[in-house]
């Protein structure tokens, strides 16, 4: 047997006992199928007798874990221990995840550039972004073409060009920032209603006020009661502070009203007043819309169960919003809230007494494109 043939058959085998068996891929495959009881079970059970192995559980240990400090804590161990195997490498990944959302970008990019393994091709989406965050824009655009380049499709490819327009943006690379916004336009799938904002706020950056106006109106007009509804109707009213000619009619569309004449006249009682309102509550099983409940309360409430429905850094954009929920027969107010030295104001729909109210309240918001959660105070 020649040496050649000796030497190939040496990193053949070495390269195959490398690989995780059987029973540790199936450890995989429970968590990729989101079968977390089976991946805990498997988990306790496995023996590793190789270091792809011991960093594969401690990775999967890591993702299994219920709080952030613990799966660092993995994740850093398998960094430490195995840094050259797959897994060790992955664990870098997620730690630098990890102290991206707690804003230790230093650390992060420092864990990113350890990366080598060229499978690993998202290290250089989550690279672009911690050069976004420390204001390296050519870096964090080249980072962000380049998992674009090396990974197609790549999954974070919206995510991806927004970053890069955003970069664009910090620029001041206005063209720059409107191609790379386009090329999402003609990925499927993409939150369109966020796409035109930032169309219309990069006009608005350029000076172009009517294709501003033109991306603005598209995007609202896609869904009226969303966040990006109402950043876009403030966005809107600072710009027309600019440009006083600007047409803000299609905000609020005026219908005439129609009257059949031969009905009776319109006798007080056939009014919409609070008694009507108290009906059809009662039929939905809210409280009363009592006519003395401000639409503006004076302090935060000190108890009772609420939804919040909305939090804006426009006074008439809360006001609308309540109007829009008593509308649909909802008890609703807002109360301005002074904190961390901003000033919002806070849509809270209720109180309400018992469960089965909230819950149908609930749903008739959500019905209404209108995200909302449960607060107590």
């Amino acid at each position: 047997m020649s040496k050649l043939l000796v030497i190939v058959m040496f990193f053949t085998a070495v390269t195959l006992s490398a690989q995780p068996r059987r029973d540790f891929v199936k450890l995989k495959e429970y968590y990729d199928s989101g079968n977390i009881t089976e991946a805990k079970k498997s988990l306790n059970k496995l023996k590793p007798n190789q270091d792809e192995e011991r960093a594969m559980l401690l990775y999967y240990r890591a993702l299994l874990q219920s709080s952030s400090r613990e799966a660092l804590s993995d994740f850093n161990t398998a960094i430490d221990m195995y840094p050259q195997t797959h897994y060790g490498q992955l664990s870098m990944l997620e730690a630098a995840k990890i102290y991206i959302l707690d804003r230790e970008i230093t650390t992060a990019q420092t864990l990113l550039r350890r990366i080598n393994s060229a499978e690993i091709v998202q290290r250089f989406y989550w690279l672009a972004v911690t050069h976004f965050w420390l204001e390296d824009y050519s870096a964090a655009i080249a980072n962000a073409e380049n998992y674009l380049r090396l990974k197609n499709p790549a999954p974070l490819s919206e995510s991806a060009l927004h970053l890069i327009a955003d970069s664009y943006i910090a620029q001041k690379k206005y063209q720059s920032a409107l191609a790379s916004l386009q090329k999402i336009s003609r990925l499927d799938d993409v939150d369109l209603q966020y796409l035109k904002y930032k169309e219309g706020y990069t006009y608005e950056l350029m000076g172009n006020s009517t294709e501003a106006l033109k991306k603005y109106k598209e995007g609202y007009e896609i869904n009226k009661y969303s966040q990006i509804a109402f950043d876009i109707e403030e966005k809107l009213f600072a710009l027309k502070s600019k440009v006083p000619s600007l047409d803000l009619s299609f905000l609020y569309p005026y219908e005439k009203l129609q009257l059949d004449p031969k009905t009776t006249t319109i006798a007080e009682s056939s009014c919409n007043t609070v008694s009507d309102t108290v009906f059809v509550a009662e039929n939905h099983l809210f409280p009363t819309i009592d006519a003395n409940l401000p639409i503006k309360l004076l302090f935060k409430p000190t108890q009772g169960h609420y939804l919040q429905a909305g939090r804006f850094s426009v006074e008439t954009n809360a006001e609308r919003l309540v109007h829009s929920i008593r509308e649909m027969m909802i008890p609703a107010s807002y109360y301005e809230d002074n904190s961390q030295g901003n000033t919002t104001w806070v849509v809270l729909a209720g109180p309400f007494a018992k469960a089965e109210e909230m819950n149908i309240a609930r749903r008739i918001l959500s019905d209404n494109d209108i995200n909302n959660f449960v607060v107590q105070y």
